[in-house]
């Protein structure tokens, strides 16, 4: 990929993929008698959002008018990224049983997004959001079990 729309019509085509796997795979799990909502509620609710994403993001870029601009990625910068991206969603998923899931969306969403833009108090303020939006959608609206962290027990 030499320019950033065969990457980006590649990326979209790849994250529809990924979300059409999470959505199909989804539709394997079982529902226990009595549950307010099916566990395949939010897998398959994330991975149509990803499917719809990847769509787009392809359509845009084919779509895309006038000259393409000509990338080198990854570059030792961009394999960086990838990785420090990589490590903090790792240290996220290892962190969701001790800080919870509002924590810990806060923390990852916070350090992710100050690491990309550089801009601290944009990164608290999507974090907080993040963390706010994650507890009152998915754990008090939809009642969706999610570890509650270390004040929860």
């Amino acid at each position: 990929m030499t320019t950033q729309r065969s990457a980006d019509i590649f990326s979209g085509v790849f994250l529809a993929a990924i979300g059409a796997v999470v959505v199909i795979a989804a539709f394997e799990l079982k529902s226990v008698f009595g549950e307010r909502l099916p566990p395949r509620t939010l897998p398959v609710a994330l991975g149509s959002v990803t499917i719809l994403a990847g769509i787009l993001l392809s359509v845009r870029a084919y779509l895309h008018k006038g000259e393409s601009l000509v990338v080198d990625w990854p570059d030792r910068e961009g394999w960086i990224r990838l990785a420090v991206t990589f490590t903090c969603l790792v240290v996220y998923l290892v962190l969701i049983e001790t800080l919870g899931i509002a924590v810990s969306s806060l923390v990852f969403s916070f350090i992710l997004i100050y690491y990309l833009d550089g801009r601290w108090i944009r990164a608290l303020c999507v974090g907080i959001i993040t963390s706010i939006i994650i507890q009152v959608v998915f754990v008090t609206i939809l009642q969706l079990s999610f570890p509650p962290g270390f004040w929860g027990r």
